[in-house]
């Protein structure tokens, strides 16, 4: 204390702030989880649906909207192990695709134009409108020639026109996921979250129709 007392008065406020720095630095993430832990938590209450939690970043409860299951998840994601997706603290929403086709079979939707380093070029449908809005990339063995056809078009604008609808649109495994960056804990309450989830559903329907498999999992087309 006495050396800090003698300091020259810039040396002690640059010591105070060093030290300001550094307990923020610690206290923030552990604040900031805990804020969109809660968030999540309002939302499951209102949904009257039990949350489980895998850890201090993970956790999820399930709805059923327009006769689909849906899985509502708060995760952490960061960049690293090839993951190029949206970071922070995501809202993915996700339910599961009818049809095997979807299995192997992987698609990114994105708003935006495609940067001259991604790669693959995205697919384009010819609708020049939809192609100016939206980067479509796709990947793995092909569901159907022409999958992207004027009504999916029109299901995948419906859910982007959402103002709930802040991060891409993925097809993994075969479920179509949604996730929401960080700016839910703010804006998103259960009326919205349901909104969300029926507009998926609408696009979730479009895509097994248009990969031809009628609902079918056995493995005939």
């Amino acid at each position: 204390m006495a050396g800090f007392l003698s300091a020259p008065l810039w040396a002690r406020i640059g010591m105070v702030f060093f030290a300001v720095a550094f307990l923020a630095m610690l206290v923030e993430p552990r604040w900031t989880r805990r804020r969109y832990a809660a968030a999540f938590s309002a939302l499951a209450s209102a949904a009257g649906a039990p949350t489980t939690r895998r850890d201090e970043f993970t956790e999820w409860f399930t709805l059923d909207v327009e006769g689909r299951p849906f899985d509502v998840r708060r995760e952490l994601r960061v960049r690293g192990s090839g993951y190029r997706g949206p970071t922070g603290h995501l809202l993915v929403t996700s339910t599961p695709l009818s049809g095997s086709r979807w299995k192997t079979h992987q698609v990114d939707i994105t708003p935006g134009r495609a940067p001259s380093y991604f790669g693959a070029p995205p697919l384009a449908t010819g609708d020049t409108v939809f192609d100016g809005r939206f980067v479509v990339m796709q990947d793995g063995v092909p569901v159907r020639e022409k999958w992207l056809d004027p009504q999916t078009r029109a299901a995948v604008t419906a859910f982007f026109d959402q103002p709930a609808a802040t991060g891409p649109v993925w097809v993994q495994e075969q479920r179509l996921q949604h996730l929401a960056d960080a700016t839910w804990r703010k804006s998103l309450d259960l009326a919205t979250l349901t909104i969300l989830l029926r507009q998926q559903a609408e696009l979730a329907a479009a895509l097994e129709r248009t990969a031809g498999w009628n609902g079918r999992t056995d493995g005939a087309s």
